[in-house]
């Protein structure tokens, strides 16, 4: 059986349509237990593929986080599916930042921004806890170049 067809198969199931039913009551809380290997990758899909809704899924660190969003980038593709990670390489070292993580922050909130088509986004407590720029200060620093600009290198 292929991954398309264990898709359809989950996006056409009754648990899976009661799921959708439940989350459009926003007051609803859900708890989805005892799912093991990549079953939560598989229904985190067929949920968003049927709800135009923006998803954050926190997982309990950094390396479960990595493991989901592996998963999900085979099923879902990367355009619809971002990480937003901490943006030091040690917690608590705030003197050690990765640039390449804190240019993955600004793509998530420059997509929160854009209101542009929901995406998954994946993350982790550790990474939520540190301060962000707002979006008025995210705009004001924003340079924005369109094709056919003509631009000074000074």
């Amino acid at each position: 059986m292929s991954v398309t067809n264990i898709l359809k198969a989950y996006q056409q199931s009754e648990p899976i349509q009661k799921l959708i039913r439940l989350l459009a009551d926003e007051q609803q809380q859900i708890s989805i237990p005892n799912l093991s290997g990549s079953a939560l990758s598989f229904l985190i899909t067929a949920v968003f593929r049927q709800i135009d809704t923006p998803f954050l899924i926190l997982f309990r660190d950094k390396e479960e986080a990595a493991y989901y969003l592996n998963d999900l980038e085979q099923l879902i593709g990367d355009k619809e599916l971002l990480f937003f990670p901490g943006s030091y390489r040690r917690p608590y070292q705030i003197e050690e930042v990765d640039n390449i993580n804190i240019l993955l922050r600004t793509e998530v909130l420059n997509r929160i921004n854009s209101r542009r088509k929901p995406a998954i986004i994946v993350s982790y407590p550790d990474a939520l806890f540190e301060q962000v720029i707002t979006k008025s200060e995210l705009e004001s620093n924003t340079l924005k170049i369109h094709t056919g600009d003509a631009l000074s290198l000074n």
